[in-house]
Parts: C-alpha cells; structure tokens; sequence
C-alpha cells in the first residue's frame, strides 16, 4: 500500500426512485481523534463532527442528479499503535453500494492527516 490517498473526487449514480441515498463514514484506528464536516452543494449537512458517522439519509434518488456532496475531514494520529489513519465512506441507496477508502500514513504520533472528497451525483437516465 502506498502512504496516502486523501483526495477523492467521483461520480455515484441514482436513479428515478425516491428511496433515499445513505452515507456512512468510519474514521481513523482505536485512539484517533477526527472532525468532519460535509456539505450538500452549499448546505452543511454535517458540522465539527467528532469520530465515526453512523449510516444517515442524505436525500432521495430523483432529487440529488447534480449535486454535488462534499467532505472535509482532519484524522489526528493520537494511537501509539500505528500511523496510519484513514477514512472510509460508504454509500448506498443509488444504483449501487459504493466503498471508497481513503489513507495516509503520518511521520509520527500526534501529526494530523486532511482528508478531500467530492462526490457527484449523476442519473444516467436523465439528459
């Protein structure tokens, strides 16, 4: 594995349904501290959040083609166990479930890892 993977930037498909798309983020090894914070286009939907992000709605199918959901997240190494931090996001509720793991090991305990995401959403069966 190489020492990082903080960006991510990616389309998820929906569809014409209004099931509702979900979102679940596991953040960082046993001892490490993180916060998140995630928007909707311009609407936070998810501020200064500490630690994991249990699985939430984010919106319906038909109502999310375009817009675009972004995360910002810190991992702070505070394990002596090991360096590496991560954040892992799960969607579900589109045309597929989608894990998409992000990664980076940091210098030594203590040092802090930026995690980016952009994730489109996209109905092919619109025009």
């Amino acid at each position: 594995m190489g020492t990082n993977k903080t960006t991510l930037d990616t389309l998820y498909l929906v569809k014409n349904s209004s099931k509702k798309v979900e979102i679940e983020i596991a953040i960082g090894d046993t001892g490490q501290t993180s916060l998140l914070n995630m928007t909707l286009d311009e609407t936070k939907i998810v501020e200064n959040h500490a630690g994991n992000l249990e699985k939430m709605p984010i919106l319906e199918n038909n109502l999310l083609n375009g817009k675009k959901l972004k995360i910002v997240a810190t991992v702070t190494d505070t394990s002596r166990e090991t360096n590496v931090t991560y954040l892992n996001i799960k969607i579900s509720g589109g045309f597929l479930t989608r894990t998409y793991p992000l990664y980076k090991m940091v210098s030594e305990e203590g040092d802090s890892a930026d995690y980016y995401c952009q994730i489109e959403f996209y109905n092919p069966s619109e025009k």
